[in-house]
């Protein structure tokens, strides 16, 4: 029989449920307070910037002249929208100012040049190697994006951009041109081809293009730039191109020019925006590497700048990189923006090519001085020591420009009568003939049997020699190569530093380099490569990749 809840018994009220009611109203309580704090929050908000609660702020945009019309038509169309930053309102401020004037200022020590404004929040210079070349730590906030972009070119006569076209020009040909003759591309009678490179943005990034057509390295490396290709190559560029004051000027003279064969200017390294905005000349853009201006606009993190002026340049930033800008930009001639910007060397790497530009070295003239003393015959590998060597210097010579020099002596003891040295061949321009001399000579050279090498009287007399024969406009060296020294002279190491100071001349400025295999060398030897600005190598065999590019350093690098 089953059995029932004993009498007078109730059934009580679970507390779950109630527990579950109360959090539930407790929860919505909540909510809807946070929403009326939030929408309170955000009125206050609203109506402190509608009615510009902190006042004005000034948003100071630098920007290069060349896209100066459609940046101040975007910040006149910007303003226009009465934008807020924070609780400020905002005015975009637009001041032109060449990009390498602010490089100048940003990477110099002394006060801010008031000539160029005020220091903006934002900067919007010629190219992303305006931006590398003024990089300063901690300036610069995030990855300048670019706003439009402008290939560079040449700005030419019809008649040479055809003939050119027709040849397909590449930027590495232009050196050749430069330094040579039209008649190659069908232009008799025109000379060379007379490329003006004014100061600025547009000559680096032709000159950075010829390197890396040169050396194959895009974008340029700190060691191509340094090679003796590429710096022969920019140099000869430079040492042709006809002297201008200006980017203007030049356009204007090479296009008023009616008798073109003659004329002082036949083409000139610039945007193609500038070139179609100057109207008389045409656009030719070599084959190979496509540079470009792309104007990227920089945010500045300086003490100069706060919160809101940074936030504010950021907005303008956007603004300027949104689609219903583009128009402004493309009714000035410039194209549409990349969404990021192009690969550029770094700051060393464009210094380099600049200083070259300004200073053009047309080639080593090197005298080489081979150690061939008994040692040089102990074996490195396949080959003996003096093998690899006569090996590496044949491989070097084989990718020297034709505007180099090159000389070779040996060295060893008593090899000519008493004198320790022998000329092999002497210091002269790589021409044909003297290249097939050379390998000729080459091939004659063997060791001696006689261990001491005389090193010291031998550098003595080549040193002499090389400023006597000093070739203005490159750079003259000796290069001494040896397994020693083991000099048994009466000229001591002090003596050596001596009389090598006392042949030095200024004007005929000798660099000394140095490669030892096998062993350390002498300090005298280290002294006298760094008192000449020159490089000391030690190596530990011939039979290795260090030694060829030792060799192919010291007789291609100026």
């Amino acid at each position: 029989m089953g059995t029932h809840r004993a009498a007078g018994g109730s059934r009580g009220v679970s507390k779950g449920p109630v527990i579950a009611l109360v959090a539930v109203v407790l929860l919505a309580v909540a909510v809807v307070g946070w929403s009326w704090l939030q929408e309170r929050a955000k009125d206050r908000d609203e109506a402190a910037a509608a009615s510009c609660a902190e006042g004005t702020v000034v948003v100071n945009v630098t920007v290069d002249p060349d896209i100066a019309a459609p940046v101040r038509a975007a910040a006149d169309r910007y303003n226009a929208t009465k934008p807020r930053v924070r609780d400020h309102c905002a005015q975009v401020a637009v001041t032109p100012q060449p990009s390498a004037a602010m490089v100048a200022a940003f990477t110099s020590s002394d006060p801010w040049n008031a000539a160029l404004g005020v220091q903006p929040a934002l900067w919007i210079p010629d190219s992303s190697r305006s931006v590398e070349l003024m990089r300063v730590p901690g300036l610069i906030e995030g990855a300048p994006a670019p706003i439009a972009v402008s290939p560079i070119a040449l700005a030419a006569p019809d008649e040479l951009r055809r003939a050119l076209e027709a040849a397909q020009v590449t930027w590495s040909d232009l050196p050749r041109l430069q330094q040579g003759s039209l008649a190659e591309i069908g232009l008799g009678g025109w000379g060379a081809l007379r490329l003006a490179l004014p100061a600025g943005d547009d000559s680096l990034a032709a000159a950075l293009a010829v390197g890396s057509g040169v050396s194959g390295s895009d974008p340029l490396t700190a060691e191509a730039a340094g090679s003796g290709q590429v710096v022969s190559a920019v140099s000869r560029l430079a040492a042709g191109a006809p002297e201008v004051d200006d980017l203007d000027r030049a356009l204007s003279d090479a296009a008023a020019a009616t008798d073109l064969p003659n004329a002082p200017i036949h083409a000139v390294t610039a945007t193609e925006q500038q070139i179609k905005a100057k109207g008389g000349l045409t656009v030719f853009r070599p084959l190979g590497n496509a540079p470009v201006a792309d104007h990227p606009a920089a945010l500045l993190t300086g003490p100069w700048v706060d919160q809101t002026q940074n936030l504010g340049a950021s907005l303008f930033a956007d603004y300027l990189r949104a689609p219903e800008q583009a128009k402004l930009f493309t009714d000035n001639g410039f194209g549409a923006a990349p969404p990021t910007s192009p690969a550029v060397p770094d700051k060393a790497v464009l210094e380099q090519v600049h200083k070259v530009l300004a200073h053009p070295v047309l080639g080593v003239s090197s005298t080489v001085l081979l150690d061939v003393s008994a040692s040089m015959a102990s074996t490195d590998g396949t080959l003996t020591r003096l093998g690899n060597t006569l090996g590496a210097l044949q491989s070097t010579m084989n990718v020297m420009p034709p505007d180099f020099g090159l000389g070779v002596w040996t060295f060893g003891k008593d090899l000519v009568g008493t004198q320790p040295y022998k000329i092999v061949s002497p210091t002269a321009t790589l021409t044909d003939a003297h290249r097939a001399e050379l390998v000729q000579a080459l091939g004659t050279v063997a060791p001696t049997t006689t261990q001491p090498d005389r090193a010291y009287p031998t550098l003595e007399a080549a040193y002499r020699a090389a400023v006597a024969g000093y070739v203005p406009g490159q750079t003259n060296s000796v290069l001494l190569v040896t397994d020693g020294p083991t000099d048994d002279s009466p000229i001591t190491g002090d003596q050596l530093l001596a009389d090598i100071a006392a042949a030095t001349d200024p004007a005929r400025p000798v660099r000394v380099d140095v490669i030892v295999i096998g062993g350390q060398g002498t300090q005298t030897l280290r002294t006298l490569a760094e008192r000449t600005g020159g490089t000391y190598t030690p190596v530990p065999s011939t039979n290795e990749l260090a030694f060829g590019t030792a060799m192919n350093q010291a007789l291609t690098t100026p």
